[in-house]
């Protein structure tokens, strides 16, 4: 049997000293403090002091994961991953998640609502996107399914036609088709709807004017590389060589045949 004799606060809030039988014997949470009673004449059996230190462990654990959850929302996983960082045993982690999901601390379906509101206010991740990356942190699928309900074809629609013309004006030194081709392929990605990618391309291209200078500019510039790059060859190796090139690069056969006439009367 030992008593307690003395408690003193510590310079960290809500911790305190406790001194059993005037040695210091542990430190505490100001919650472990108060619910085992543990001020001056307290008698504590070894039994007594087990649980404490038990309850203390715990209550430490519940404390990481409280400052991680509440820094910003985390997903039950990430709290899970965070205390396992730690060598927290998995029966205390279960504890600590159970009470946080109690105080309503960490909720994974809202933690999937928010983080769809977040997805379609950014506009950086389709559907599909945003899907993955709950996946990946841990989200039951039908907490998923239910938040990317509010993620509407009207929404991506929006976004598409913001992001198509900047797309397209990135690869504008591109053929036209290779263009699209990746503009689609980088909406992929991301996580975007393929018919909704088609309908905003379809948009985009009734929207502007067709210019055929420029893919002209362009092919005239990659087919003088490639030509530069084939000089060794003759003939119709040189042509065969020539045309796989530029039709690698998207650019159409006739418009590549007419270039190489050009080529072959200036040579």
């Amino acid at each position: 049997m030992k008593k307690v004799t003395k408690v003193t606060r510590q310079r960290k809030p809500g911790r305190y000293n406790v001194y059993l039988d005037d040695e210091f014997a542990l430190a505490v949470d100001e919650k472990i403090l108060i619910k085992y009673n543990l001020f001056k004449d307290t008698e504590l059996e070894d039994e007594d002091l087990k649980e404490i230190e038990a309850a203390e462990f715990e209550q430490k654990a519940y404390t990481k994961a409280l400052v991680y959850a509440t820094g910003r929302m985390r997903s039950k996983m990430q709290v899970i991953i965070k205390l396992k960082e730690s060598e927290i045993p998995g029966a205390v982690i279960a504890k600590v998640i159970d009470r946080l999901e109690a105080a309503n601390v960490i909720d994974d379906a809202r933690f999937a609502e928010e983080y769809v509101r977040s997805a379609i206010h950014s506009g950086k991740l389709g559907p599909r996107g945003v899907k993955t990356k709950l996946q990946q942190l841990g989200i039951d699928k039908y907490f998923i399914e239910d938040a990317l309900d509010e993620y509407t074809a009207e929404e991506q629609i929006d976004q598409l036609d913001e992001k198509v013309e900047k797309l397209m004006m990135k690869y504008h030194r591109q053929s036209h088709f290779m263009a699209e081709q990746k503009t689609k392929q980088k909406l992929a990605q991301l996580g975007y709807d393929s018919r909704l990618v088609n309908q905003a391309l379809k948009a985009y291209e009734a929207s502007i004017d067709e210019d055929p200078d420029q893919e002209w500019g362009n092919l005239d510039r990659d087919a003088s590389s490639a030509a530069n790059r084939y000089r060794q060859y003759e003939g119709w190796e040189f042509k065969k060589r020539l045309k796989a090139a530029l039709f690698r690069k998207g650019y159409d056969l006739s418009l590549v045949d007419k270039w190489i006439k050009e080529f072959e009367q200036n040579s």
